[in-house]
């Protein structure tokens, strides 16, 4: 109930600036709501966690509401915690402007942050001279990659905040506020370590879980793959004995990345895991040949 009495009153404080529903963009930009902002599409209630060297997380920035404006909004963002540009982190904004194709803009960051500008999609005339808003309100993108730093463990991992600071109606100037309601305005998430001290060499009781129930499997070998196959050591990379029970015999290989697993790029087989609290591996693996697909959970218990 008081979540739902805080939902009316902030619709009724909106409404008091003009901002109802509309049928069509057109309406809402003729309202000239002045309540203009931009925003990230999505809040962080609690920072997000990312591994080093993952692929890039992409940050969706908007407008919330419609803004007159012509030329576009310029928006600046900077770069806030303890992880470091160019060590651990690099950072660029993508605009999509041209409503026209696919082409974007790619603008590269600096370590003091960087700015980006969107446009409202352009209008377009009908055969009876009729304007079209059709494609309404546009986005940005701000893509952060995370980095591999060789020979470093972040304990508890580092802290980067993408920080919205400024924004500019380049048609006369004007501020638009950044963020939406007192939130969305940063982005918060952690840089996860994946290349922790790790020593899984050894023999583990199986049991492989599939459609048909879970059931005891052989005991499967865990090997330190040799440093010569691994020389920059980022990360635990072992050779496994079998990871398909007694379905198939499948030697394979996983890399720990602090308690999370995956499997080297294969065309037929992909594993994903875990360590659980107990201490137990859990990996998720998916055979496919691009004529039968199968899918099991192998469970690893250190003997």
């Amino acid at each position: 109930m008081k979540k739902i009495i805080k939902i009316g009153i902030t619709c009724l404080s909106i409404s008091l600036f003009g901002c109802e529903p509309y049928d069509t963009y057109k309406d809402e930009l003729s309202v000239e709501f002045n309540g203009s902002a931009v925003a990230f599409s999505t809040a962080t209630t609690s920072p997000d966690s990312v591994k080093e060297n993952s692929v890039p997380i992409s940050l969706t920035v908007e407008m919330p509401y419609a803004i007159q404006t012509s030329r576009g909004v310029q928006v600046n963002y900077e770069f806030g915690g303890d992880a470091t540009f160019g060590t651990d982190f690099t950072a660029k904004a993508i605009e999509s402007n041209n409503p026209n194709s696919q082409d974007v803009v790619e603008k590269f960051a600096d370590a003091s942050g960087g700015s980006f500008i969107i446009k409202n999609k352009e209008k377009s005339e009908d055969a009876d001279g009729e304007q079209s808003y059709t494609n309404v309100k546009n986005t940005a993108t701000i893509e952060v990659s995370p980095l591999v730093v060789y020979g470093v463990d972040k304990t508890g991992g580092k802290v980067l905040d993408v920080i919205l600071t400024s924004a500019t109606n380049l048609d006369d100037n004007s501020d638009v506020t950044v963020g939406q309601g007192g939130i969305k305005g940063i982005y918060n998430m952690v840089l996860e370590d994946i290349h922790c001290p790790t020593s899984l060499d050894g023999t583990y009781s199986a049991t492989i879980e599939t459609e048909e129930g879970l059931e005891a499997a052989p005991d499967v070998i865990i090997t330190t793959v040799d440093s010569l196959a691994n020389p920059d050591n980022i990360w635990g990379l072992y050779d496994i004995s079998n990871i398909a029970g007694d379905i198939q015999d499948i030697p394979f290989q996983i890399i720990d990345q602090c308690g999370e697993f995956l499997g080297p790029s294969d065309s037929y087989i992909t594993i994903s895991g875990d360590t659980n609290e107990a201490g137990r591996i859990e990996l998720d693996v998916m055979f496919s040949d691009g004529t039968t697909t199968r899918q099991w959970i192998l469970y690893l218990t250190k003997q």
